[in-house]
């Protein structure tokens, strides 16, 4: 008898728990989504994520109980708050279009035909020439990435293709991943340009962008030279410390440099032996040491 009497007070209190769950305030949704004739795709991604959350999506599918069923009175009045909310969702002149239909799987069925314009060639339109027209500009590498999946996300809702294979359906979405690459390589700063020879998946491409971007931050930082560093150097002048400072500069460089006159490569026609003769100092300071070869007139600045 004890064993039923326990039995039976925890039915009682999962049912409590189940309608506390369900009674926690889902008027918060008004505070930053209420339906207008612009934002169906927002507020119903919204509603259906919570109702789900809660264990109600069934009360926009018609998937609840029968009559007959012992718990439908409890679903019928769960029924009623949720269609009292969604009318509270919505802004007055679309409301008073639904106020008379009888359960919230009428409504949501209402607002979705009147709003959703699923297929809509002209929504289509307005999304791709948004998606040309979007630019990195002055924004983040995040930023810019963000604006551009709220419009992807808009038109996968838009534009909905029905393929007839599993192979079909996957070669679809390859498609398009890398149309979307395109896309958001297109729009970049002129800054990435050598990222963009690399054309991995999205995912990896945005991950790339990102990594450059956060590498440019760091290492085009301005740095301070510490005075030390130049004390410290082994050199008879200040002059011949600012010729060894250049120098090293332009050896590193070098491979990069090439002459227009003799057509060899590692120095300049401002610096070529042939043209401008060799210089006084040159002997003294690339003298053959015994057992080295003589450098090259390209090799020297």
């Amino acid at each position: 008898m004890s064993e039923r009497k326990l039995i039976g007070d925890t039915s009682g209190q999962n049912e409590e728990a189940n309608t506390n769950h369900m009674s926690g305030d889902p008027q918060n949704v008004r505070a930053t989504y209420r339906l207008n004739e612009k934002n169906y795709l927002k507020l119903s991604q919204f509603i259906k994520t919570y109702l789900k959350g809660k264990g109600r999506l069934s009360h926009l599918l018609g998937t609840g109980p029968t009559p007959e069923d012992p718990t439908f009175n409890a679903w019928d009045e769960a029924d009623s708050m949720i269609m009292s909310w969604l009318w509270d969702s919505m802004d007055p002149a679309i409301s008073d279009t639904c106020m008379f239909l009888k359960t919230a799987k009428e409504i949501w069925d209402s607002i979705r035909r009147t709003y959703s314009k699923t297929r809509d060639a002209a929504q289509v339109y307005e999304i791709k020439v948004k998606t040309s027209a979007t630019k990195q500009g002055s924004k983040t590498v995040t930023e810019y990435v963000n604006s551009l999946q709220n419009l992807w996300q808009e038109l996968d809702h838009y534009r909905v293709f029905e393929m007839k294979c599993a192979d079909d359906a996957a070669t679809l979405k390859t498609f398009i991943e890398k149309d979307r690459v395109y896309d958001f390589l297109a729009g970049l700063n002129s800054e990435f340009d050598q990222v963009r020879i690399q054309i991995p998946g999205k995912e990896e491409t945005i991950s790339l962008i990102r990594a450059e971007e956060s590498r440019r931050g760091i290492m085009l930082e301005p740095q301070a030279v510490e005075g030390s560093a130049l004390v410290t150097r082994n050199v008879s002048t200040q002059e011949r410390g600012k010729v060894d400072a250049s120098r090293s500069t332009l050896r590193d460089n070098r491979d990069s440099l090439w002459c227009t006159y003799c057509k060899k490569p590692r120095h300049t026609k401002e610096h070529c032996w042939k043209l401008n003769g060799k210089p006084a100092t040159s002997s003294r300071e690339w003298g053959n040491k015994r057992g080295q070869p003589r450098p090259q007139a390209h090799l020297i600045e």
